[in-house]
Parts: structure tokens; C-alpha cells; sequence
């Protein structure tokens, strides 16, 4: 399994058990997991891959919108994103043993403990997965500039205090005890999502460059910004109502509040061009102009 893929079920779950839902988030995840098994047609419909991305994401957001916890839907898009259609089924129930252990966890009031020992890539990978989940679930684009002005502070304050960096950087110190220095240090000055991620840089499993995992996640938290910002190109001004429909059909295949920016854009022709961080879906009239042209092109 992807580690992009533990990284996000580490943070979706915590939510949910902060929330008093992670039972029941599990027992959504195996129902999904099950339906999987038993029904061919939704394999052909979530594990091929003639099948797009985009068109992937819409179903899963259509069949769980309402029916699951909102951890349990946001972790089945997400593994359709980031996973090959053909791994699907393998990574949902793999996520499944992952909230079976985390259950268990939380019943035996155990701690947590350190991510397993990885390379460099690999554990940045989790703590990538991760970030997405705990800046997706941020209500606002400011909410996301204020996370990352503290996590730069951070970052700051970890390069020029030497004891401080050994401290959190010791491997040998119980990590509830490094968390709680977190939570000391931070807790009173910055949002719950910077202590979140401040913590699991900790227990991701490498420790030798603090200071360049919190400036990386300074990075990330730009790049979130960048998936709540839709730029619909268009040939005419949209009504609002249109741009209200617009934004929340991008937010249930996002898992955000989408804010959408307009651009008048004669070559568009008719239809629109949105994107929005990585997606980009294309309904204008150009496109099916051109793909008309390379038809009589091939017909010549």
C-alpha cells in the first residue's frame, strides 16, 4: 500500500476518534470494502481503468455522500486518486486493517508509537498523506495561510534553538514525551491543525532533518491553497447561481469549500474550462471543435 495512503488513514482516523466516530467510520470502510467484493459491477466501475479519475472520484462521492462518516468517504476518494484502479480493492481493505488496529489501539489506551523505520521518500510520502487529510478538513483558504505562517514560525524557532531540536529529534525519548514539548511550546499559539502536523513529523519515522520537514510542510500548505481556488474560463459571465452550482459540484469530488475565481475568455467559445489544483476538466466547445478537426484530418 501506498505510504501517501497510511499518512492520510492516520490523520482521517484520528479525526474520527476525536469525533466518537471511528467505530463507526470502520464499519463503513468494510461495508464499502465488502459491497466491493460482491458486486462486479461496481469493480468495473471503481477498478478499471478505462474508467478516468475524475469519473471514479464522482461515483464514490455519489454512493457514500450521506451514507458513511465523512472520513470513511473522504479516505475511499482519496485512494482513488492516488491508487492504480487495479489496486483498489487491495488498498481498501488494507485501510480497513489499519482502522482495525487503530481501534484496538484506542480500546487498550495505548499510545502512540513511531511510524516503522523508512527512507527518506517513503516517509515523506506519509507525511504528504497526511497533511492533505488535516488541511482538507480546514473551512477556510485563510484557515490554510494562518497553518502555514505557523508552521514557518516553527520551522524558525527549531533552526535556532539547538536544545530544542535535539530534544524533539531524539529517537531515544518516548514520543509522548516529545509530544507533549509540542504542545507546551505550540499549543497555546497556534491553530490544532499546526500542533496536529507538528506531531506527526515526530512519529513519522525520521528525525535527522526536523527543520527541513517543517519547512516542507510550509510548502505543502501552499499547495493546499491551490486546491481550493477554481478558475473556470468561460466566453460569458456566469450567473451566481451558476457559480454556486459550479463550486459545489467541484467540492464533492474535492472534499472542499471551492472558492470559484471566473475568467472571460473569448477562445473558449462556449462551455467551460475549469481547474482546480491538479484537475482539470475541459466541456468547451474548442475541445470538441478540435477533436472534430483531428477526425476529418485522419478521414483526408
Amino acid at each position: 500500500m501506498r505510504e501517501l495512503i497510511r499518512g492520510y488513514a492516520a490523520a482521517a482516523f484520528e479525526s474520527a476518534a476525536a469525533a466518537d466516530r471511528l467505530d463507526t467510520t470502520r464499519g463503513d470502510l468494510t461495508g464499502f470494502a465488502r459491497a466491493l467484493n460482491d458486486s462486479e459491477q461496481l469493480r468495473l466501475a471503481l477498478c478499471d481503468p478505462m474508467n478516468g479519475t475524475t469519473a471514479r472520484r464522482a461515483i464514490v462521492a455519489e454512493l457514500l455522500a450521506g451514507r458513511t462518516t465523512p472520513e470513511a468517504a473522504a479516505l475511499c476518494s482519496f485512494i482513488v486518486r492516488v491508487e492504480r484502479p487495479g489496486e483498489f480493492a487491495l488498498s481498501l481493505t488494507t485501510v480497513v486493517k489499519l482502522a482495525d488496529a487503530e481501534c484496538q489501539r484506542i480500546a487498550d489506551a495505548a499510545a502512540f508509537s513511531m511510524e516503522p523505520l523508512a527512507a527518506r521518500g517513503v516517509v515523506r510520502a506519509r507525511i504528504r498523506g497526511y497533511a492533505e487529510r488535516v488541511l482538507q478538513e480546514l473551512s477556510a483558504t485563510h484557515d490554510v495561510d494562518e497553518v502555514e505562517d505557523e508552521l514557518f514560525a516553527i520551522a524558525r524557532l527549531v533552526e535556532a534553538n539547538l536544545a530544542l531540536r535535539q530534544t524533539l529529534g531524539d529517537a531515544s525519548l518516548p514520543l509522548a514525551g516529545r509530544f507533549a514539548v509540542v504542545d507546551d511550546l505550540f499549543g497555546p499559539r497556534c491553530r490544532p491543525a499546526t500542533v496536529r502536523l507538528a506531531r506527526y513529523a515526530l512519529r513519522a519515522g525520521r528525525l535527522r532533518d526536523l527543520v527541513g520537514t517543517f519547512e516542507w510542510l510550509v510548502e505543502l500548505a501552499a499547495a493546499e491553497r491551490g486546491r481550493r481556488i477554481a478558475t473556470v474560463r468561460t466566453a460569458v459571465a456566469l450567473r451566481p447561481a451558476e457559480k454556486r452550482r459550479i463550486a459545489a459540484a467541484l467540492g464533492r469530488i474535492t472534499e472542499r469549500d471551492v472558492e470559484v475565481r471566473e475568467m472571460i475568455d473569448p477562445t473558449v467559445v462556449g462551455g467551460l474550462l475549469v481547474s482546480v489544483g491538479d484537475l482539470v476538466i475541459d466541456g468547451t466547445v474548442r475541445l470538441r471543435l478540435e477533436r472534430l478537426r483531428d477526425v476529418l484530418a485522419q478521414a483526408s
